[in-house]
């Protein structure tokens, strides 16, 4: 497995869930996996949380999950049972972080001012959860602590979403953002998987810029040419652009054509397409 903060810096975000049930499980582990998420933090605000974790660690090895919210021995001992692999806690608890310590498991608990963060160093603990965010000072408070606590990374969470996510992430204190909002509670339980592995690809377009996708249910399909060579789909680059219209337009002069049925339309307007521009291999798909 890669070390956990590899995994959450390559991440860019984390998944915080609170599942009311198990049986929702294998929908949301492939909405994650399809969305391009490889990490999920279950929260222990329901009861069927240990189950969830354990069915994920059981049989979804390309998910590394963890259990959020998480206040006492107890629930340490249920989330390391069922196959937890990491431990956040809303608050610094001392008691909590000793005993996770012990049993060899990361913990990352919850702090948002110098005193809290000063406490976490003394246990030699550097990977830390900001929280809430937003109401702690969000980007201006971790920016503040970037210099005095230079060896300490964050994970803010609470209260960000993906229009301002990308000003967490530019902060170089600043590994991985917790968020809920492409996981909430309600899109779970209503089955609306594909919603939740929409909104993750939109999160994850904000943070880079573009978002690269495979054709085909396996990543690429294979063809053979004329001559026997197999060729290989490469799949595209999906980027987002505020105005597709005008973007064309500017594409025009390199000979950007429209492919078509790949248009995307929303009522009578169209919000994307998948655009040809000779030279360039692999096609660029426009979303607005």
């Amino acid at each position: 497995m890669k070390d956990l903060k590899e995994l959450f810096y390559e991440a860019g975000l984390v998944p915080v869930i609170k599942i009311e049930s198990v049986k929702m499980a294998d929908g949301l582990a492939n909405a994650l996996c399809a969305g391009g998420l490889s990490v999920a933090e279950i929260t222990f605000r329901t009861k069927a949380a240990p189950q969830v974790i354990e069915k994920i660690a059981s049989f979804r090895k390309d998910i590394t999950v963890g259990a959020g919210t998480v206040t006492t021995k107890e629930e340490v001992n249920a989330a390391l049972s069922a196959g937890a692999q990491f431990i956040v806690s809303p608050g610094f608890n001392p008691s909590i972080c000793e005993y996770c310590l012990e049993r060899g498991v990361p913990v990352f608990p919850g702090v948002n001012n110098p005193s809290l963060i000063e406490q976490a160093m003394s246990m030699g603990l550097t990977t830390l959860k900001f929280f809430p965010a937003e109401v702690s000072g969000g980007v201006k408070a971790l920016n503040a602590l970037k210099s005095v606590y230079q060896q300490v990374s964050f994970i803010p969470t609470g209260g960000i979403q993906e229009d301002n996510i990308q000003e967490y992430l530019t902060l170089k204190n600043v590994l991985a953002c917790g968020g809920s909002w492409i996981v909430s509670t309600e899109l779970i339980e209503a089955g609306k998987f594909d919603e939740i592995e929409r909104l993750i690809k939109s999160a994850r377009r904000t943070m880079m810029g573009f978002l690269p996708i495979a054709r085909g249910d396996e990543g690429s399909r294979a063809s053979s040419g004329s001559s026997g060579e197999v060729k290989r789909d490469r799949g595209f680059i999906e980027v987002r652009t505020p105005s597709l219209k005008r973007t064309l337009a500017m594409l025009s002069p390199l000979g950007a054509s429209v492919i078509p049925g790949s248009e995307i339309m929303k009522g009578q307007s169209l919000i994307g397409a998948s655009i040809d521009i000779p030279g360039i291999e692999t096609h660029i798909h426009l979303i607005e």
